[in-house]
Order: C-alpha cells, then sequence, then structure tokens
C-alpha cells in the first residue's frame, strides 16, 4: 500500500485532476483513508480533549462568568459558590487512553455517514450509477476524507495560544471547501457531471438541516414548550 502525500497535496489545491486514475480497490482506498486520517483524528482529539477540561476548570473558578451574571443582575458570591461545588474533572492522563476506541469508531463512523448522506444526494439528483452504486459512494469518500485530512491539519493552529480566534473565519472557508471537495470524487467515481456531485453534499447539508430542525421541533413539541 502506497501513499503519495504530495500528490494528496496537490489535489487539494487541484480537485479536478485528483481522480482522473483509475480507481483503486474499496479495501485499498480504505487502508490508506485510515492510514492518513486516523493519526490526524487522534491528534485532534487530544487537543480537544485538553480545550475541553482548560475550559470546565475555568468555568469552575468563574471569572468571566460570575462577572456578567453579575451585569445580568445575579448574585455573584451565590453564582461562584454553584460554580465552586461542580465536580472536579478527570484528569488529562485518565481520559485520553479513551481516545484509542473512541477516534477509530469516530472516523469509521463520519466515514460511512458521509458515504450514506452523500450518495442519498446523488441518488436524488439521478447522477448514480448502476453499476457500483453504493460501494462507488464507499470508494469515492474513502479517496475524499485522505485528501481532506490533510486540509484539516491547519486545524491543529486553533490549539495554539491566541491563535483560534484569528484563523476562525479561514478555517470555516477551509471547512465549506473540504465539504465541496467530496462531491468531485464522487461525480469521478460515478461518472456524472461535477455539478451533480457537488451538489450532493450541498443536498447532505440541507437534509442534516432540515432532519436537525425537525428533531428540535419534535424535542419542544414533546416538552410542550411552545414559542
Amino acid at each position: 500500500m502506497v501513499l503519495s502525500l504530495g500528490q494528496d497535496f496537490r489535489a487539494l489545491l487541484n480537485p479536478r485532476a485528483a481522480f482522473r486514475e483509475p480507481p483503486p480497490s474499496l479495501s485499498g482506498a480504505f487502508g490508506r483513508m485510515v492510514l492518513v486520517w486516523m493519526p490526524l483524528a487522534f491528534l485532534q482529539a487530544l487537543g480537544i480533549l485538553w480545550q475541553v477540561l482548560q475550559g470546565y476548570g475555568a468555568l469552575r473558578r468563574g471569572g468571566t462568568l460570575v462577572a456578567l451574571g453579575a451585569r445580568l443582575g445575579l448574585d455573584p458570591e451565590g453564582l461562584r459558590d454553584f460554580l465552586g461545588a461542580l465536580p472536579s474533572p478527570p484528569g488529562f492522563g485518565q481520559l485520553w487512553p479513551w481516545l484509542l476506541v473512541l477516534v477509530p469508531l469516530g472516523v469509521m463512523g463520519a466515514w460511512l455517514h458521509h458515504a450514506v448522506w452523500d450518495h442519498v444526494g446523488l441518488w436524488l439528483l439521478r447522477g448514480v450509477r448502476r453499476e457500483g452504486g453504493f460501494r462507488l459512494s464507499l470508494l469515492a469518500e474513502a479517496e475524499a476524507l485522505r485528501v481532506t485530512a490533510l486540509g484539516n491539519l491547519a486545524g491543529l493552529l486553533s490549539f495554539l495560544p491566541w491563535v483560534g480566534a484569528l484563523v476562525a473565519l479561514p478555517m470555516m472557508l477551509l471547512d465549506a471547501y473540504l465539504w465541496l471537495f467530496r462531491g468531485v470524487a464522487l461525480a469521478a467515481r460515478h461518472g456524472c457531471p461535477l455539478w451533480k456531485g457537488v451538489a450532493a453534499t450541498i443536498l447532505h447539508a440541507a437534509l442534516l438541516g432540515v432532519c436537525g430542525l425537525g428533531l428540535l421541533m419534535l424535542m419542544v413539541s414533546m416538552l410542550g414548550l411552545h414559542p
């Protein structure tokens, strides 16, 4: 199994030329995706875990939240006592080994999630090839997610002190680009027009938004909370 990281980085800059070669086997594409994405996903998960623990510690200390509560008319001493009484979190050393299980499950889940929803979007747009069907979508997602994982390397900058706020907008634009990048792979492997592959990823996002809004409205209705 051969990895070409330089070629993958070039694919980020020229996605139309990224999937012109004959497709690899599904097992080969999956293996290369795992070899590239899994270590990067683990590093990102470590950073997120560290930030969550630091944020929770800051919450227990009060600080900004107590000052905000005082401006809203809350009792600062009572709020500080309430926050201080929150349970202390486990240490970083106790939690990070769980990532050895959660990260592989998350990578597998994300791959299958994107394959299913993008395939549904492409099917609605009548871009799915009859020969291969969902298998081609799995293959395309594995190839695309291997490349987009390298694009997410830039996201590690957000874990540096004072850098996260500066790169927030560029990272949002990069995330949108990487989301649409999967559509290029879909179009190439299904042999449909490029616009259908990209539109399938947009439809994926739209369907997720509709489902999320519907679930929220259902929860509000079940709780008897009416606007």
